[in-house]
């Protein structure tokens, strides 16, 4: 559990984090059934975790690339971390909020918050942090936009001389 002793640019998404990892544990006390004020405290804090992630990109907005490289680029890859367990933690609420309640899922979603959050690190050190210079230098880098740039010219020119 090197995820609980680590330090996180982002202090309160972290504190979050934390959170819906003991969360998880709950779960797995009262699983199969879950009380109202488990499933509220879980939607609360997903807003919680949804608010922090919109004032996180306020931050990641001011961080000048050319000036500060690494910092965009770690800061891209926590925020693109974050996104997916706000996508999963949204997954979680529509299955409580259903009137069929698949447990098995809610089960297995759970165990997939558990693992994506422990291992939250390995996957901010490699998958996303890859996939975020990838992006950042496609989309800085003005030769690749030029390139880019000329490319759809030309088929927004064969378009129009397609329908002329």
């Amino acid at each position: 559990m090197s995820y609980l002793l680590m330090r996180d640019p982002l202090p309160k998404l972290h504190a979050i984090e934390l959170k819906f990892h003991s969360l998880t544990f709950e779960f797995y006390e009262e699983y199969p059934d879950f009380s109202k004020d488990f499933i509220l405290e879980f939607i609360q804090k997903t807003g919680e975790y949804s608010k922090e992630l919109n004032l996180s990109l306020k931050a990641y907005a001011k961080i000048d690339y050319f000036t500060n490289k690494n910092a965009k680029i770690a800061m891209k890859a926590l925020i693109k971390f974050a996104y997916d367990l706000l996508s999963l933690l949204a997954s979680i609420i529509r299955n409580f909020e259903s009137d069929f309640q698949p447990k098995d899922e809610i089960d297995s979603q759970f165990r997939i918050l558990d693992d994506f959050i422990d291992r939250k690190q390995n996957l901010i050190s490699t998958s996303y942090r890859q996939a975020a210079t990838q992006e950042l230098i496609a989309f800085y880098d003005n030769n690749l936009r030029s390139s880019l740039e000329s490319q759809l010219q030309k088929r927004l020119e064969n378009k129009k001389s397609r329908e002329l």
